[in-house]
């Protein structure tokens, strides 16, 4: 964990309120095989279940997209379980859009993941 946080490829975003931490996101560049430089990627986003719907998950993408365009990427990218339709309808809602790509890692049980992306102006 302490070489991620290190890594100036990543950018971490914390999200807190007073019952303490309510969301998380980490973003940089992409690590897709298939991605030029000019891609860059949302590696992780958890937000509290009972944090839902209260606008930590916006507000930390807004911040990550910020300072993905501030370094120079011209899109993003973010993966997410096919079958999680809250996330994705979240992902939809934030402009990304599925570009086609799938994929499935031992890591996730093999689950499907399908790819999101969105351009950033």
């Amino acid at each position: 964990m302490r070489a991620r946080l290190l890594d100036r490829d990543l950018s971490a975003f914390v999200a807190e309120d007073d019952d303490g931490v309510a969301g998380v996101l980490r973003c940089g560049v992409s690590r897709d095989p298939d991605a030029s430089s000019s891609i860059g990627e949302i590696h992780t986003l958890f937000v509290a279940t009972g944090r839902w719907r209260a606008g930590t998950g916006h507000a930390l993408m807004a911040a990550a997209l910020a300072d993905l365009r501030e370094r120079g990427f011209t899109g993003a990218t973010v993966w997410s379980f096919a079958a999680n339709d809250r996330a994705n309808a979240f992902y939809e809602s934030e402009g990304f859009t599925r570009d086609g790509a799938e994929r499935t890692e031992e890591t996730w049980a093999g689950i499907l993941e399908v790819r999101y992306r969105r351009a950033l102006p």
